[in-house]
């Protein structure tokens, strides 16, 4: 079994059909379906069902892509990995965040630039499941996201908790507030909050917090980017943002009123995840290890 060969299969399995991979692998459709076959008589299983226009992966074929793909991934790191190696902490690490987290890596850059001068950082802010799927995928060394994430094949790092807060402008907020408020203190404030793409997680919680209450909010925009949020208040926005207490700049404070959102039972959890059977070169583990001592 060579590698070849089964970078043919993965294609096939991806493609959906062999003229179309055969297509994408710059080949004719025989010598292709011919490399299937082969692959089948050595294993002594079928792996892709092909009678008239069924076409149907097996469980084992299933099972082989998935082993497949893993090793070819990891075959496609080595180039990089080993020149990181040779050279020394220096190199490329690529870095996932959700923005609610994003504060666990950038608080530690100027320190990372110091003390690797030679290493570069490439960094995707982008939605917890997305990330999810790029670390699966191998596209990004590790990422930091909130809990829950998928464990299979994952390496999970507990970072520390966090809470919420609600940032408002001054003349929004109403007389007398105490110095940490609950959901009853939102009552009828225009409100823009962090929301999944795929949903869930802590907007789900706070929409309860509000039904206990007997409330209705008035959400007028949710995003899972909390720089757009803080960016709508900046711009003028008159409504309170509900966002991660970590998240929010030292400067805010003196433009807008930040006060502590009670919310009994709900407690941010961000972890740092990566593929368990990933090489992490020294300079992956260094920060790594540094984000997770905060």
């Amino acid at each position: 079994m060579d590698t070849k060969r089964l970078t043919y299969y993965c294609t096939i399995v991806e493609q959906g059909q062999i003229s179309r991979a055969a297509r994408l692998l710059n080949m004719s459709q025989p010598p292709l379906s011919q490399r299937l076959k082969e692959l089948e008589d050595e294993l002594g299983v079928q792996l892709i069902i092909r009678e008239g226009h069924a076409w149907q992966v097996t469980e084992s074929g299933r099972m082989l892509y998935e082993r497949a793909r893993q090793v070819l991934d990891q075959l496609g790191d080595i180039p990089s990995e080993v020149k990181n190696v040779a050279d020394g902490l220096s190199g490329t690490i690529r870095i996932g965040t959700s923005s609610v987290c994003a504060s666990h890596f950038l608080k530690l850059l100027p320190g990372f630039n110091a003390r690797f001068p030679r290493l570069k950082f490439s960094l995707l802010i982008s939605d917890s499941s997305d990330l999810a799927t790029h670390v699966e995928s191998r596209e990004l060394d590790f990422a930091i996201l909130l809990l829950p994430v998928p464990k299979e094949g994952n390496t999970v790092r507990l970072l520390p908790t966090g809470n919420l807060c609600v940032v408002m402008p001054a003349g929004l907020a109403p007389a007398g507030l105490p110095a940490r408020i609950g959901v009853e203190h939102l009552a009828g404030i225009p409100l823009i909050c962090m929301r999944r793409w795929t949903g869930g997680g802590t907007f789900e919680f706070l929409l309860k917090a509000f039904q206990e209450k007997d409330i209705e909010p008035r959400i007028i925009l949710d995003s899972p980017d909390v720089r757009t949020l803080l960016g709508c208040l900046l711009r003028g926005l008159q409504a309170a943002a509900i966002i991660p207490a970590s998240e929010i700049p030292g400067t805010l404070g003196d433009r807008f009123e930040i006060h502590p959102l009670d919310l009994p039972g709900l407690t941010l959890h961000p972890a740092l995840i990566h593929r368990t059977d990933r090489y992490l070169s020294q300079a992956i583990r260094d920060v790594i290890e540094a984000i997770v001592a905060g």
